[in-house]
């Protein structure tokens, strides 16, 4: 199951100061897939699902700003400074795949920083694969992005004070395992997927304890701000866009499906059993549709 094997690190320091780190497959002329973690997770969070996909294509794994190995910096910049961010980086090391398909890829957060750099540079993919996107209504996102303008948001979004105050250490791995297992967003997650979160997302330190690799500053920065503009970045989406959300995810993701294909008809979508995270709890399903899109797809561009 593990990938590690079969990847080679990364880092890239950015204009602000700080570096960004990740792992990406070593260039076999395969579609390279470009992928995004989601808020308070890493890259090799996912790398159940990923396994499933390495065989036949090329891996881009791009850890975000405070996540996994990336460092923290010293502010977050908001959610379209950091889809540049993500951009720049990409920009920097596509060249080594050549000329193949790329694929932009990422859950929740990652989705919408995948939608950013698509709809910014429609030359940097040529198809997205979008898992469970944090897309709110038109009125729900002026809404944020004026709370976020204003500093309300940390205050009144639940999530973003959950982030603040969370647990960031455990004396064991046993302890880290009980705290999370089968529990709020980890709730349905087959145990390999957790597994890989407590592998990857959180650190070992030398007397044995695990401490959350993700500063509670950094989670709660992100899921207090939010994007500005996010519809006209949508609605100027020019490549296939395929949505795959969970059944059972929040409601206001459900919500924006209907504006979604109003707005642009180069998305799909296909609905999967599971919450949020419904690629933790079927990742062989999860990356099953996934290639089924892929091959679809990738015939017609």
């Amino acid at each position: 199951m593990s990938i590690l094997q079969g990847l080679q690190a990364w880092e890239y320091k950015l204009p602000a100061g700080f570096t960004v780190r990740g792992l990406h497959s070593i260039p076999s002329g395969k579609p390279v897939i470009h992928f995004i973690h989601g808020n308070g997770f890493s890259g090799l969070t996912f790398e159940v699902l990923l396994s499933y996909l390495i065989d036949d294509y090329d891996l881009f794994i791009s850890d975000g700003q405070g996540h996994g190995d990336s460092d923290p910096g010293e502010k977050y910049p908001g959610w379209n400074k950091s889809a540049g961010n993500f951009a720049r980086v990409w920009r920097h090391f596509s060249p080594m795949f050549g000329d193949v398909p790329k694929i932009a890829m990422g859950h929740s957060y990652g989705a919408v920083m995948s939608t950013l750099m698509i709809s910014k540079d429609q030359n940097m993919f040529d198809v997205g694969i979008l898992l469970d996107p944090v897309y709110s209504s038109p009125n729900v996102a002026k809404t944020m992005s004026f709370m976020a303008a204003v500093g309300l948001s940390k205050r009144v979004m639940p999530l973003a004070k959950q982030a603040k105050v969370r647990t960031e250490r455990w004396e064991s791995e046993t302890l880290a395992w009980d705290y999370f297992h089968q529990r709020g967003i980890f709730k349905g997650w087959k145990d390999e997927c957790l597994q890989a979160y407590l592998s990857h997302a959180l650190s070992k330190e030398e007397d044995g304890a695990l401490q959350l690799k993700c500063p509670g500053r950094i989670e709660s920065a992100v899921f207090s701000g939010y994007v500005s503009r996010l519809w006209p970045a949508i609605q100027g989406v020019k490549r296939p866009m395929t949505m795959l959300y969970g059944d059972k995810t929040y409601g206001f993701i459900h919500k924006a499906i209907p504006k979604l294909r109003k707005k642009n008809d180069q998305y799909d979508f296909i609905e999967m059993p599971g919450g949020h995270c419904f690629m933790q709890e079927n990742p062989a399903l999860t990356a099953e549709k996934i290639k089924q899109v892929l091959t679809l797809k990738l015939d017609e561009v």
